[in-house]
């Protein structure tokens, strides 16, 4: 299965002169936990809401400050078209939640723990289900 199969979308993007106090907003009204820092083609790096909480509430730096000054600019990405086997390997190296996804040198989407979780737990249903219909259906005996 590739990731693009189980990638969440769209990506919240925001420019680094972005405010913190903004980026926060975004990721409240998106539901998200991530954003991407980009300026024009390309990815500046990302910020995380683990990221807004140790380097800037626990720095006591302000609301206003560019969330170019804070994000992780050492940005690890996968392919849409990678096998997930790819995104697991990756979260498990690096001990990340979540990964942007990239397709033709954009991002696309972002894979996260969560995404992956789902997507085997759909799996071993899938798998389950024609099982337990035939254990649940009477057995005809013959006689």
């Amino acid at each position: 299965m590739k990731i693009k199969d189980v990638m969440s979308t769209p990506v919240v993007v925001v420019p680094p002169i972005t405010p913190v106090r903004d980026v926060a907003r975004h990721m409240d009204y998106s539901g998200v936990g991530c954003v991407v820092v980009s300026e024009g083609p390309g990815i500046a790096g990302v910020v995380t809401d683990r990221d807004l909480a140790v380097r800037v509430l626990a720095q006591d730096k302000g609301g206003d400050t560019p969330v170019g000054e804070v994000m992780s600019e050492q940005v690890v990405m996968v392919d849409a078209d990678d096998e997930v086997e790819v995104a697991f390997d990756v979260l498990r190296r690096h001990s990340f939640r979540r990964l942007p996804v990239a397709a033709e040198g954009s991002v696309v989407g972002m894979v996260t723990v969560d995404d992956l979780l789902l997507q085997m737990h759909q799996l071993g249903a899938d798998l389950l289900t024609p099982v337990v219909k035939e254990i649940s259906e009477p057995q005809h005996q013959s006689g």
